[in-house]
């Protein structure tokens, strides 16, 4: 009777020992996976905000200084809608504008010159002769195209309009030629037509941001 006592008390205690030990593994395996998950999520942030501080400034156009618009096509109510579109994208997003007194000057000049259409085949010099009289640090060229609206089953019309972008700095520097289409529907030719060119100038604008 006293062996099997003793026994039991072995037993139990073993028990016991395997219980304590139990339960402080229980205690430090969550306590390591949550020390860990923070040293993760410390080295994450570490790594992003370094991504941060090294990543590049995606704006095409200068911050200082302000920016001039030409704009050339076939039609002058969508060159109007154009320029209209691109100079609130710019003033949106921060830019400054040569004022619409010298505008109207740069305008009339590069439309005599045909300065916008050569800019955008690669010949800078003719913009910069006009826009450099006006000290704007950079002139933002684009050539609008209007499709013609076709009519669909519900009565409305369907316009797919394209602009080709393009900024030229004070120093000659070309920067970020896009081309970009917009497509809009509208209850007549002239609102579709608007609409579309709209589209398209916020669509290549964006990629100047």
């Amino acid at each position: 009777m006293v062996i099997l006592e003793r026994g039991r008390e072995v037993l139990n205690l073993r028990f016991l020992r395997f219980v304590a030990a139990l339960s402080l593994l229980l205690f430090i395996i969550p306590l390591t996976i949550a020390n860990g998950a923070g040293l993760k999520g410390k080295l994450s942030g570490g790594v992003h905000a370094a991504s941060n501080n090294t990543a590049p400034n995606r704006s095409v156009l200068p911050k200082r200084g302000d920016i001039a618009v030409v704009v050339d096509g076939s039609d002058v109510q969508h060159v109007k809608t154009a320029e209209a579109s691109i100079i609130e994208m710019l003033i949106s997003h921060g830019y400054r504008v040569v004022d619409e007194t010298k505008m109207k000057k740069i305008r009339a000049a590069a439309a005599r010159a045909k300065a916008a259409r050569f800019a955008l085949e690669g010949n800078v010099e003719g913009i910069l002769r006009i826009s450099s009289g006006y000290s704007a640090a950079a002139t933002v060229v684009a050539h609008v195209q209007a499709g013609k609206p076709v009519q669909n089953e519900f009565q409305l019309y369907t316009c797919t309009s394209s602009v080709a972008l393009m900024a030229v700095t004070s120093n000659g520097t070309k920067l970020g030629g896009k081309t970009a289409q917009g497509k809009q529907v509208g209850y007549t030719e002239d609102e579709a037509q608007q609409k579309a060119i709209d589209s398209a100038v916020a669509s290549g604008m964006a990629q100047m941001f």
